[in-house]
């Protein structure tokens, strides 16, 4: 296996676990206290391109898994890798296999209206703030559908500071938000702004969205394939890494659309 398969295939928490690290994950990262200046709140990505690389703003260090625990053994790098891939090796990401039964009570709410999003539609869409104490209480709730049109999770962003709220059991990876209710036939829109794709949908355009993520994964770009046509917008935040894997991995017509 080399590096990079590593860095893919090691489960990031397991491998915290394994150097004597406790870290709290929140989406795609997982934050733990820095093992060098113990000062700085260090984050090291839990899934993606660039997964099980970490960071600290406080002393600006940065590496990867295979390093840490290089650090924190004393070990060299052959006997790191070989300890993480004999005791930290992930499990293939699965996809939800049931359909949820929980059902938010959703109200519209004061932060959609200022963002220019209808009622109806978020009624069409099951958008909205959650009713009562729920995981997702001060966000903005989306119900989320696979391909095959089945409810398997609800994700959140907290109205407060952006910040995206979602069960363990839910990888964004594994799904593209609204896909279920396209044509693969006619253009479709990607964004990375959960709050644009709806807005492109309440103009009657057809519109999906990768949960805020800032790269596509192998199945984000599986499900795209099967669209006829993509189209990608200037404000997509980090386009230009975005575009470098649409180049390599889209095999349709794509173009990028100048707002």
């Amino acid at each position: 296996m080399n590096y990079t398969d590593t860095l893919q295939a090691v489960d990031t928490m397991k491998a915290l676990n394994l150097i004597g690290i406790e870290g709290g994950q929140s989406g795609a990262y997982i934050h733990y206290p820095c093992t060098k200046c113990e000062e700085g709140k260090a984050v090291i990505r839990a899934y993606g391109e660039k997964k099980n690389v970490w960071y600290c703003p406080e002393c600006k260090r940065s590496g990867q898994i295979i390093s840490l625990l290089m650090e924190a053994k004393e070990v060299p790098w052959d006997e790191a890798k070989q300890l993480l891939t004999e005791k930290a090796i992930a499990y293939p990401a699965s996809k939800v296999t049931k359909e949820i039964t929980i059902t938010y009570d959703l109200e519209y709410d004061k932060y959609l209206e200022l963002q220019g999003i209808s009622e109806e539609v978020c009624k069409k869409l099951g958008i909205g703030r959650p009713k009562g104490k729920t995981m997702l209480s001060g966000c903005i709730a989306f119900a989320v559908y696979d391909e095959l049109d089945k409810k398997i999770a609800y994700y959140g962003i907290r109205i407060k500071d952006g910040k995206p709220i979602f069960h363990h059991s839910f990888n964004p990876e594994l799904y593209l938000y609204n896909f279920n209710r396209i044509d693969t036939e006619q253009e479709v829109q990607f964004t990375t702004d959960m709050l644009d794709c709806v807005k492109l949908l309440s103009i009657g355009q057809q519109a999906v969205c990768n949960f805020g993520l800032l790269y596509l994964s192998t199945t984000h770009f599986a499900l795209l394939n099967k669209c006829k046509y993509v189209s990608f917008s200037y404000e997509i935040k980090n386009l230009d890494e975005i575009s470098v894997q649409a180049v390599k991995n889209l095999q349709n017509f794509m173009r990028v659309l100048k707002k």
